[in-house]
Formats: C-alpha cells, sequence, structure tokens
C-alpha cells in the first residue's frame, strides 16, 4: 500500500457509495446514522481520503468501523469499543479494505465498466431486509429502511451499482484461478495421512543406577558458571504511598437498601434465561440454503458443508445465544431439545442454517446467595468513591510539600518500600498505571498522585538504582542443587535412552525397557496425553518400525513407528474432503493475487488520507 499522507478536502470528480449496501445489510441494528466531522478551520469534512478519482466518505469509514466493531465482538464475545479497536489495531485493517474496494472501484470506472438497473433492481429485490412477511420485494419498507439509516435511494443505488461492478471484475480474476489438483492430492495425502506409534516415557526410576548427589564443590562450580541465574536484576528502589478500595472497602458499613438496588441493577447477572450454543451457515440464495438443508436431512454432515464452503466451525459459530438473538430462527431453535440443524431462516448474513450444539438451561441466583458477592462490590465501589474524593486534596498537599509520613497520617494511605525489577512478584505490579509510573519515575522527579485502575491512589518516588546483585550461594543453594540436578539427570536419561535406541534397532522390543503406550491412526495434530507434541512430530519423520530418542523440555523418551496409513484419495469422504481444500487453496489463491493487484492499482492511482479526519471519526463513533 502506498505511504499514507494529509490532505485537504478538496472535492473529487467522484464520490463512492460503494460498500453502503453491504454495511447497511450486516448492521440494520446498530442506528447507522450520517455524520459530518468539523476541521480545524471550522469546515466540515465529509471523506477521510481517497483513491485516484474515489473518495472514501467519513460515513462510509464510520460504517465500517462499527461492522468491525460488531463482528469482532460477536467473536471475542464482549461488547467491543472503538479505543479496543484500536489498540488491537484493527482500524487499519479497515481503511485497508476500505482503499482495496476504492482502488477496484476506481479502475472498473476507468475501464468503463458498469451495470445496468434492471440488474440493480433484481439485487434490490432479492435482497430479504426489503422484502415483507410474504417474501416479496416492498418498495414502503425499502425507502423506510433507507430513511431510517439517513441513507439517500440514489446514493444507496450507486454504491449497490458499483458493489455489482465491483464483484463483476473480481469475478473475471478469481474464475482464472484453480488449485492444481496435483497440489490438492498432496497437500491431502500429508494432512490426512496416519500413523501407528509405540512411545516409552523415560524417568529417573528407568535409569540402571541411581545418579549419585552432587558435591559441594559440584554445586559451587555450577553456581559459578550459571551466576547470571542466580542474580537478581537491576531494581528501582521505590518508596510509596497508597490508598486501595479493596483495604478500604472491609472497614466500610453496608447500607442495605443500595445492597438492593445494586442486585437489581446487576439483576441479568443473576437470571439468566435459558441459552443455547448455536452454529450459523449462511447462504447466499433462499434456494441454496433449502437445498443444503435437503442434504442434511438426506444425511450429509454440516461439518462438511462448512469445509465446502471454504469455512471453519469458528467462523460459523454464534457462542452461546438468547431466544432473542436468532430473531426469526429463535423459536425453531429454541423448540429442539437435542443437537439439530434447522432452517433456513433469514439473518443479517442471508438465508441460513441454524444447528443448536447445546443447551445452557436458565440460572437464577437469589439475593440472598448473592449477598456476599454484592457486599464486596459495594465496598469496592464505594470505596473507590471514597478515594476519588481525596485525590484533589492529595494534590494539593504534595504541591505544599507534604511528606509521605505527613500523607499517611493526614489521608490514612499506607507506606511501602519495594525494588521495582521486571517480572517483580508484588501486589502493586498488578496495576498497569503503577508500572507505567514507575518505569518513567527518575531520580529526583516530583511526587505526584496516579490513579490506579481500580479507583485507588498511589504516589511513588523513587529512591536509588539498586545494582545487578549476585545472591549468595548460602541462600541459593536449594535451587542450585535443583537445577543441576535435573540438568544431571537429563544428560543421563539422554545417554540411557540412547542406549535403548541401539538395542530396539537391533532387534530388541521396546516394551522390555519399561511400560509403553501405543496408539493408532493419528494424525499430524492430534495431541497425546501428558506427552509433548514432539513424540509425534518425530514419529511422522520416521520409517516403519524406525526408533528415535525424543528430547522437549526435561522429557526424555522413545518413540518407536509401528505402521503408515495412506491417506485414501478416492473415496466419498477423502474426494469431499479435498473438494474443501482446493476451495481453501484457491480461495487464499485468489486473496493474494487480490491483495497484489489491488495494492498495485491504489499506488498507481495515489491514495490520500486525512488523519485529521480519520481521528474525528475515531472520537465520534460509538
Amino acid at each position: 500500500m502506498s505511504q499514507e499522507r494529509d490532505t485537504d478536502d478538496a472535492p473529487r470528480k467522484k464520490k463512492s457509495g460503494s460498500v453502503l449496501s453491504l454495511m447497511l445489510l450486516g448492521l440494520l441494528g446498530l442506528g447507522l446514522t450520517g455524520f459530518g466531522v468539523s476541521s480545524y478551520s471550522g469546515g466540515t469534512i465529509t471523506k477521510i481520503g481517497s483513491v485516484g478519482e474515489i473518495d472514501i466518505s467519513v460515513d462510509e469509514y464510520a460504517r465500517a468501523l462499527r461492522a468491525e466493531m460488531a463482528s469482532a465482538g460477536q467473536q471475542f464475545g464482549i461488547t467491543l469499543n472503538i479505543e479496543q479497536l484500536l489498540a488491537f489495531g484493527m482500524d487499519a485493517q479497515v481503511r485497508q479494505r476500505l482503499i482495496a474496494g476504492a482502488a477496484i472501484e476506481n479502475e472498473a470506472a476507468r475501464i468503463g465498466l458498469s451495470v445496468g438497473d434492471r440488474r440493480v433492481a433484481v439485487e434490490i429485490g432479492s435482497m430479504n431486509v426489503f422484502q415483507n412477511a410474504n417474501g416479496t420485494f416492498d418498495q414502503t419498507l425499502y425507502r423506510d429502511t433507507l430513511k431510517r439509516n439517513n441513507i439517500k435511494e440514489l446514493d444507496f443505488e450507486t454504491g449497490l451499482r458499483n458493489d455489482l461492478a465491483q464483484a463483476i471484475y473480481q469475478g473475471a480474476i478469481a474464475g482464472n484461478f484453480g488449485a492444481p489438483q496435483t497440489i490438492v492430492q498432496r497437500l491431502y495425502a500429508y494432512v490426512a495421512e496416519r500413523r501407528s506409534v509405540t512411545y516409552l516415557s523415560l524417568s529417573k526410576q528407568d535409569l540402571p543406577t541411581a545418579l549419585p548427589a552432587p558435591s559441594i564443590d559440584e554445586l559451587r562450580a555450577f553456581y559459578d558458571a550459571n551466576i547470571a541465574d542466580f542474580t537478581t536484576p537491576e531494581a528501582k528502589r521505590i518508596s510509596y504511598a497508597v490508598l486501595l478500595p479493596s483495604e478500604m472497602g472491609p472497614t466500610l458499613p453496608v447500607d442495605q437498601a443500595s445492597l438492593a438496588a445494586l442486585y437489581q441493577e446487576n439483576i441479568a447477572d443473576y437470571i439468566q434465561a435459558e441459552r443455547r450454543l448455536v452454529e450459523r451457515l449462511a447462504f447466499a440464495t433462499t434456494a441454496e440454503a433449502e437445498k443444503a438443508k435437503a442434504d442434511i436431512d438426506a444425511g450429509s454432515d454440516f461439518d462438511k458443508l462448512v469445509a465446502a464452503r471454504g469455512l471453519t466451525l469458528d467462523d460459523v459459530d454464534m457462542g452461546d445465544v438468547a431466544l432473542g438473538d436468532l430473531g426469526e430462527a429463535g423459536d425453531a431453535v429454541f423448540s429442539l431439545d437435542a443437537p439439530g440443524v434447522v432452517g433456513p431462516f433469514a439473518s443479517d448474513l442471508g438465508p441460513a442454517l441454524f444447528r443448536m450444539n447445546g443447551i445452557l438451561a436458565a440460572q437464577e441466583t437469589s439475593f440472598d446467595d448473592a449477598r456476599d458477592d454484592l457486599i464486596d462490590q459495594y465496598r469496592q465501589e464505594e470505596a473507590a468513591r471514597a478515594i476519588a474524593d481525596q485525590m484533589q486534596a492529595i494534590d494539593d498537599r504534595l504541591a505544599e510539600g507534604a511528606s509521605f509520613p505527613e500523607l499517611k497520617d493526614e489521608f490514612s494511605m499506607r507506606l511501602g518500600r519495594l525494588d521495582y525489577a521486571a517480572g517483580l512478584d508484588d501486589t502493586l505490579m498488578g496495576y498497569s498505571a503503577f508500572r507505567d509510573e514507575v518505569e518513567g519515575l527518575q531520580i529526583g522527579d516530583y511526587p505526584k498522585a496516579v490513579m490506579l485502575e481500580d479507583g485507588g491512589i498511589l504516589v511513588a518516588e523513587f529512591n536509588e538504582v539498586i545494582p545487578a546483585t549476585p545472591i549468595t550461594f548460602d541462600k541459593t543453594q536449594d535451587d542450585v542443587t535443583a537445577r543441576l540436578m535435573q540438568e544431571l539427570l537429563t544428560k543421563a536419561l539422554r545417554d540411557y535412552g540412547q542406549t535403548l535406541v541401539e538395542k530396539v534397532k537391533n532387534g530388541s522390543n521396546l516394551s522390555q525397557f519399561g511400560i509403553t503406550q501405543t496408539v493408532t491412526q493419528q494424525t499430524r495434530d492430534a495431541t497425546l496425553a501428558n506427552t509433548p507434541r514432539e513424540v509425534l512430530t518425530k514419529a511422522f519423520l520416521l520409517g516403519e518400525k524406525g526408533v528415535a530418542l525424543v528430547e522437549a523440555g526435561d522429557y526424555v523418551g522413545l518413540v518407536q513407528l509401528m505402521s503408515i496409513d495412506k491417506a485414501d484419495l478416492n473415496g466419498p469422504d477423502a474426494l469431499a474432503s479435498q473438494q474443501a481444500l482446493a476451495a481453501q487453496l484457491e480461495q487464499s489463491m485468489v486473496q493474494d493475487v487480490f491483495g497484489l493487484m489491488t495494492e498495485d492499482l491504489s499506488k498507481s492511482a495515489g491514495i490520500s488520507l486525512n488523519n485529521t479526519a480519520i481521528n474525528a471519526v475515531h472520537a465520534q463513533v460509538q
């Protein structure tokens, strides 16, 4: 992508309406409304930038940000806000997608690619959001829906026309890609191959002779050779005064009426309706969804339908949802008393099938049962408020030169001292505000009050640097002994294991040397209980009956390959899996080509981004 650069808001030859249709269809419930943002000069900024002759409007960017927040929030199971979106760097991804779309739109316009009114009308008429209860297009519903979202019909239809033109342009490129069958078969053969292995895990008890305890001279030599491991890091010696809600809270009285009110405020946490674990697989048309449902009724597998679409189960997972979260599908899903598939029903992604995988029973926690938690929460909140009320007074006293003992006497602050270093285990280290404050402190800095995440107040002062200091041998002798014994044990097991490898190669049976475990039909990504992955990784490098030593951290063992089960390339399940793999490869190839193509188109057309407008949108998006 070309370097982003600030630009003024001069008018462009064309105004992009693309993406409006997609944003609208996915986010009607989010209250999307158009808006402009004000520049420092007092004018209204209507775009965040442009690619060639195509502007990216502030409305487009805001809608795309909200769409990303909704999508990511559903994936993470939380309500995502704009600050979290920015922290994750998702805003850059949103801009990149808009730039790519604008680049294709600019190129389509340059070569004169467009679609007619009839094609646009057919597309609008097929959109579920504009259809009435009878499943037919409703002109009044269409106009009202656009009006509620502050989108003009002309802008929407222009955006849809651009989307369709882009789809034609993209389809012309995507249609030329097909995953080579040879590669598909080789990849499938690789991932579907299964192996049966026998393995032996070695421990201290397996050694033919016990390890002798190291002498004091050996311990001291090991200590000297590894002195860096037995040295405390350089640290800042910090004096501090702190007020914490967790320490003040238990001393506060409890108001019963406030507890009851707090229970009602958080009633959703204590009384939860029945929920279901649901997956949703959306289709482009109702006919496709109905065919898929018929296939499932005839015995087809939902997972294979998902894979055939180039998706994963994570892509279709909705998590645990309530009845109201499912729209038209709600009653059908909640009428199931065992896992099953229902549909198709309309969804914000189009006609969809819904698979119910589990039932989470309704839960109710009474006020009495919740009382202890409510008291803790009440005291925490009351303590935070009481502490916040003292913030200004503490700042004022610091400005007057108050000492730490005076802060303790006047505000009941707890005093302490610690040597701050990375990885130090201390209660205050759990506060990011504490870490940020201390890491930035320099000797001689003026102490100031800092608000902690839970509402506490901290005042810290940097006293001196404590240099890195070796821990004396006497104080760390137990650790030195444990470290040396583990190294000696690992080496002894490695040497013993290597002798066993040679014996097995010469005809001995692995089970002669201890209790072995045999597992069959293991894939490359399988896991073995209480055993490192390196055991199977090594097994897939061996020839049949081959044996090898396995080391992983402190683990030492042997693995022998018993048999190789080649993948069946021609069975019905194998062909279906290869088809899904081919679809994934083709999708990956198309994405790579589109990435390169849109980057080239963007560079050729020229990209301009207005960072002032971008930041202003960030400030307004909720």
